[in-house]
């Protein structure tokens, strides 16, 4: 059973979307200019007896442009780039700029969306979900008579 999962849903559209552009020509310079490509950081999942650990690589972001929330059991993950007016260089190439992204997460039952904390460092947001205490395995010894 899987305590988190991804929706797959985003990286049939981003494929379908870049085919598409790649038939188009003002797609580069109106839609970069513009901040409308959207895009899926990578992703981390580790999973410990105590809880689970989400890693999102997004450079180029401050931690004030991102927002996390948790609505029930989906976890929401939003980065907003500001658009910058008045940007008097125009680009002849354009392979890498932050953008606009949302990813989400489902959380299982066994995991208590009240304990999340987050860092943000060096380009990387990590989470860290706690399992609930019912869902960490117990052990204790037993001794032999």
């Amino acid at each position: 059973m899987k305590l988190v999962k991804v929706n797959p849903a985003y990286s049939f559209n981003a494929v379908d979307r870049l085919l598409n552009d790649l038939f188009t020509q003002e797609y580069r310079s109106d839609r970069f200019a513009k901040n409308e490509l959207s895009w899926q950081p990578a992703t981390n999942l580790f999973e410990d007896e105590k809880s689970v650990q989400i890693e999102l690589l997004i450079p180029g972001f401050e931690k004030e442009q991102v927002k996390i929330s948790v609505e029930k059991d989906l976890l929401v993950i939003k980065g907003e780039v500001a658009e910058q007016e008045g940007q008097a260089a125009k680009y002849a190439r354009v392979e890498f700029k932050p953008q606009n992204f949302e990813k989400k997460f489902r959380l299982s039952e066994k995991l208590d969306a009240e304990k999340i904390e987050a860092a943000f460092k060096n380009g990387i947001l990590k989470l860290v979900v706690s399992k609930k205490e019912e869902a960490i395995p117990q052990r204790r010894e037993i001794e032999i008579a």
